[in-house]
């Protein structure tokens, strides 16, 4: 098992320190080397999009606890991938891989359901892309998620230590790619010929929906790939962010953001 390796709680620490870390690095660096012209009210901009991720933790904190304790219990009565008596670190590479596939998937279904539209919109809406960016979801998004999320982990087999694992090596490449950092091209090239670079994610908020509705990988690349929703531009000059019409300032507030999914 990965918890061999490293136990859970290294897991958790690595896992939440990388977050924190990688994040605060990411934001330093692209202020002194923007992609995109520097904003001048990056900290307000933060402070925004925090706020909403702060609000997120009163989700996933208790949603955390619960799925350790299902999936604990859940293998004792099914152990999924484990009934192909894999050794551990191919049953490990198995579920990554499955968890990945997931994410995808549900990306994917929030740009095409019009329901679940209404919510992940609120992620589109933002016009300043940078690594806060990351971490703002409507906190309906992240209910529904971990609801579906639930028995599907349970139907893998997979444990608690393979969440903390996918999350160690996850969250790093989706603050990355929502960091408003210049980097070379040739770089962002290669990068994107494994995890989803920050070029790629550029277009994927676009206000165009004919760009908006691609890239839709978390960790791994491959899956636009093989489902045909990859999209490269070489040129993102003429690119705009956001949504239209609703990524004006009085809009990009906190309670007009929380509400702006049950708005008519």
């Amino acid at each position: 098992m990965v918890a061999s390796i490293l136990s859970i709680p290294d897991l958790r620490i690595l896992s939440y320190g990388t977050t924190i870390a990688g994040g605060l690095l990411l934001w330093i660096l692209e202020g002194l080397n923007p992609f995109f012209s520097r904003e001048k009210r990056r900290a307000l901009h933060a402070k925004l999009n925090l706020s909403i991720a702060a609000l997120n933790l009163l989700i996933l904190l208790p949603s955390g606890i619960l799925m350790a304790f299902m999936l604990d219990w859940s293998r004792t009565a099914w152990p999924g991938i484990g009934i192909l008596a894999l050794p551990p670190v191919a049953e490990a590479i198995v579920i990554l891989l499955l968890i990945d596939l997931l994410m995808y998937i549900w990306h994917r279904l929030n740009h095409e359901t019009e329901f679940l539209w209404r919510f992940h919109s609120v992620h589109h809406s933002d016009a300043t892309l940078d690594v806060t960016t990351s971490w703002r979801f409507h906190y309906m998004e992240i209910l529904f998620s971990e609801l579906l999320r639930l028995p599907l982990f349970m139907l893998f087999g997979a444990g608690i230590e393979h969440l903390l694992l996918y999350s160690l090596l996850m969250t790093p490449v989706i603050e990355f790619h929502h960091s408003n950092l210049s980097i070379p091209p040739a770089l962002d090239r290669l990068a994107r010929l494994i995890i989803p670079s920050p070029m790629m994610h550029r277009l994927h908020h676009s206000t165009l929906r004919t760009e908006h509705d691609s890239n839709y990988g978390s960790m791994l690349s491959v899956w636009d790939r093989l489902f045909g929703t990859f999209l490269m531009k070489d040129n993102l000059d003429d690119l705009r962010l956001g949504l239209d019409n609703e990524s004006d300032t009085d809009k990009q507030q906190l309670f007009p953001l929380l509400l702006r999914p049950f708005r008519p």
